[in-house]
């Protein structure tokens, strides 16, 4: 997800995540499995209200998927999901699905147009009706299990499966919890308010209703320590002094974005691993997670 507007386009989805160890996310193709979407919902930037911005919409449509180098929102909710489908058609539909309703949420609607006959109980639950966007982005990845599980080819995509989306080795203190590890899809939402990002996986979640069902989730936030400022963790570390500037295109290409190392799939998408530290409560995240991500644009 990113950066343009989408009016009349149909974009191909790159990919979604595996928590385990890492996640991927990549740009550019379909992996075959057809357009993400059947509509597209033009998201325009506003300018945002004066008090705190929340207003403020990140474009869904880009090269790049949004959620990646999208200046810090506040608060946090991941996901991973297993499928349980056995039908590739169903995991394009899906995502058809999920992409139409993530651009809908990051530009201020609702998940689904109220009214229209779906297999979902409702169009949308309700519960971010009237909030501002709040800069909703919702970013997307792939796990291994996407690609085989059980050593099966589910759904006949092993070849596209990237090398670098293995399980991380372990680690000194690890004690791995299996149902709080791994995943075939992530969802990533991040926004300016904690309901709207809960509301954005809450809506995704219901509409994967009978082909993926919830693995874990883990919420987080950042605290406001202002502009050119680190923050600190809750392990008392201050995170993240030493990344590389997301206003840097060298560093982006050479540290986050995937080149001709990876399939042309994922070409322009990522990787994201999920994981807490060994001394932390349990509680305060997933034990770990790998994933690989594919960036939407427009084909």
């Amino acid at each position: 997800m990113s950066g343009r507007n989408g009016r009349g386009l149909r974009p191909t989805r790159r990919g979604l995540v595996r928590t385990a160890a890492g996640l991927a996310v990549a740009a550019g193709t379909s992996l075959g499995m057809g357009s993400a979407a059947e509509a597209v919902v033009e998201a325009k930037r506003t300018t945002g209200s004066v008090e705190d911005g929340r207003s403020q919409i990140e474009p869904f449509w880009g090269t790049h998927q949004g959620g990646i180098t999208t200046p810090v929102e506040s608060h946090t909710y991941a996901a991973a999901l297993d499928l349980v489908t056995t039908k590739r058609d169903d995991v394009i539909r899906l995502l058809r699905v999920w992409s139409s309703a993530a651009a809908r949420m990051s530009s201020g609607q609702a998940a689904q147009p109220v009214g229209r006959d779906v297999a979902s109980p409702a169009p949308d639950s309700g519960e971010a009706l009237d909030l501002p966007a709040a800069r909703l982005t919702l970013t997307f990845g792939f796990g291994a299990g996407l690609f085989v599980k059980d050593g099966k080819d589910r759904y006949g995509l092993v070849a596209q499966r990237p090398q670098a989306l293995v399980d991380l080795p372990r680690f000194n203190g690890d004690e791995l919890i299996e149902t709080r590890t791994g995943g075939d899809l992530s969802i990533q939402a991040c926004a300016d308010d904690p309901q709207v990002a809960f509301h954005a996986v809450r809506q995704l979640a219901r509409l994967a209703y009978g082909v993926a069902q919830m693995r874990w989730a883990q919420t987080g936030f950042i605290s406001g320590v202002g502009p050119n400022k680190t923050p600190r963790n809750l392990i008392g570390f201050k995170d993240g002094t030493s990344n590389p500037s997301i206003n840097d295109p060298t560093a982006m290409e050479k540290f986050v974005w995937v080149g001709g190392e990876g399939p042309d799939w994922m070409r322009g998408g990522s990787y994201v691993v999920l994981r807490p530290d060994p001394n932390s409560a349990r509680a305060l995240g997933p034990d770990a997670a790998r994933f690989s991500g594919a960036n939407l644009r427009p084909a």
